[in-house]
This record gives C-alpha cells, structure tokens and sequence, in this order.
C-alpha cells in the first residue's frame, strides 16, 4: 500500500515538473494594436511567432493577444512584471507610468527624421535606459518600435500651417509631457486613455490628437477627423518589453532563439513602418483628409518651443542628467 502510494506521488510529482517545462515555454503576447499584419507592432509580432515557433521545431509556441485583449497598459506591464504574460507590446505613454524615462523618447520634436530615430535606438544612451529599467522593474526591454513615421496632428478646426493655427485646440493627450507640449504650442490638452479617443472625437470632446499614419488610418481616425498635418511631432512607436524571470530561465539555445526573433522582428518592423508611410497617406486622402505640412520656417518654430518646454518639463520628474544624456544621444 505504502508502495502504491509511494509510485502514484513520484508520478504525480513527474508530471507536475513536465506541466511546468510545457507551460515555461509557452509564450504568451499582450499588443495593444489592431491583428493588421501591415501594423509594424503586430508585424513584428507575427515574425517574432513564426521564427520561435519554426527555430525551436514547435518545442516553444507564440500566442497573440492583439486589441488590449490580456487588459489595458498598466495592467498587461503588472502582468508582464508578474509572469503572466511574457512578452508585452505597448506605447511609451504606458510605459512610463512604471518607469519614468521612458517617456523621454516621446519628447516632441526631438528627430529629424526616421534614419536619426533609428540611431537613437541603437546608441549606447538607450542600451543604459534598457538595462536601467530592467533592474528597476523587473521587466526586460528588447526593442522600441517605430509605428509608420513621426506622428501627425489632425483635429476638426482648420489645417494647421503655421504655429498661431493651434491656438485653442483641445487635443487629445496620452500623458503629462502631452498636455506639457500641447499648452506650450498654444492649444488645450485632455488627458484620454487610447480606447476612447474614437468616441471623444466623434463627439467633439476633444477637437484633435497625434500620431503616425498608420495609426491614423488602423483605427479610421479618419472618419472622425478632417485636418492632418505632416508635422513630425513626436516618435510614435510601441517598447517591446520581456518577463526578466522568464528570459533569465531560458536556456543558451532558448536565448539565441528569441534574440534572433526580436532581431528579425524588429527589421520587419522597421520595413512596414516605411511601406505604411508610402501607403497610409495616400489612402488619407483618398478617404477625404485635407493634408497640409509644415514649412522648415513654422517646423522650427515649433520644435523650438515644444523641445524646450517638455525637456525643461521632465528635469522636474527625473534626474536631470538623465534628460542631457539623452538631448545628447539625439544630438550628436
């Protein structure tokens, strides 16, 4: 009897152990986007799936969990934190609510270009910011990114041409450097969670918001707004952030396997945020949006006050050294 129950504990506890590796690599996805596969997020998303899948003969599975399906921002991070999700798909805005610097990478006005925010990614100042906020949260970063281009403004007033256009605007703002920004250029800001935009925009609780065409055109921001002005107003992109514990664990083949994913992950990415841009713009105005840009004159006119203001801004929420090492990364 004793044997009996002796064998049926050591097969218990046999499985239990065979459970736990079988769940330990299961990878499960939280995303905030839409499942477009021309999303750059849920592009990456996709080549990240089938490059583990396909690299570990099926030894590990990818699930995705697009459209805020595992929760909203704060709550997928705390989730990702705890291990019940291991990969996380999400805005810097989001991101920032548990890691304050973060949100430097949104500062407005900061890139030129798309080839400078690129670099920016690859320097040694977001190497540190990843490794920092590892150690800080628990949470492992493995990318950052961009989502169709710098963003656009769009609202129902009037185009926005020159910088006295934005005065008394109510855009919609996803965090405080927005609201920051916003008041400096002139305009009003309201702080709305990203799921109820649409509706504040359909009902003229908020006039405007920004961000990058693809964005725009994924979630038929078109249809409740009228202007869009290529403004190059901030970075519009998603972190990809990872369960440290989990990655931790993984063996030295398992991390190859998932740092080759979020490699070619991130290329795919990269290359859909272009091709988004190509194509995102001209559906906009097939769909009716007035698009205007801005002049190099009234583009510095903006960057001057919007930069100064949010950078002064964030040297009141984090250590100012923080904030000149990264004006210098951007820089230089």
């Amino acid at each position: 009897m004793k044997r009996s129950f002796l064998f049926l504990a050591v097969v218990c506890l046999s499985v239990l152990c065979l459970c736990s590796v079988v769940l330990a690599s299961e990878i499960k996805v939280g995303i905030t986007t839409n499942p477009d596969p021309n999303d750059p997020a849920y592009g990456f998303t996709l080549v990240f799936k089938n490059y583990i899948e396909s690299a570990s003969n099926g030894k590990m599975t990818v699930s995705l969990f697009p459209s805020n399906m595992l929760g909203k921002e704060r709550e997928r991070l705390e989730l990702t934190r705890a291990g019940a999700i291991t990969v996380n798909v999400g805005s810097l805005g989001g991101l920032s609510l548990i890691y304050k610097p973060a949100i430097l990478l949104n500062t407005p006005f900061m890139y030129s270009s798309d080839k400078q925010v690129y670099k920016v990614m690859e320097s040694d100042f977001v190497k540190w910011m990843f490794e920092d906020m590892r150690q800080k949260t628990g949470i492992r970063s493995a990318a950052v990114i961009q989502m169709g281009g710098l963003s656009c403004l769009t609202n129902n007033v009037r185009p926005i041409e020159k910088l006295e256009d934005m005065k008394g605007i109510k855009f919609r703002a996803m965090d405080d450097s927005q609201v920051n920004m916003f008041k400096a250029l002139g305009a009003n800001a309201v702080p709305m969670a990203w799921a109820e935009v649409y509706t504040g925009l359909q009902t003229g609780v908020v006039d405007g918001q920004v961000n990058p065409l693809s964005v725009i055109r994924n979630y038929k921001i078109n249809e409740v707004q009228k202007y869009l002005t290529l403004s190059r107003t901030i970075l519009g992109a998603q972190w990809v952030s990872l369960n440290d514990a989990w990655y931790t664990g993984l063996s030295d083949e398992e991390k190859t396997i998932v740092d080759d994913a979020i490699y070619y992950g991130d290329v795919a990415a990269r290359g859909l945020s272009q091709l988004s841009q190509a194509l995102d713009l001209n559906e906009l105005k097939k769909a009716g949006m007035a698009i205007s840009s801005l002049s190099e004159e009234e583009y510095k006119k903006f960057r001057d006050i919007a930069r100064k203001s949010s950078l002064e801004w964030a040297k009141t929420k984090m250590d100012p050294d923080i904030v000149d090492r990264f004006i210098a990364a951007c820089d230089e």
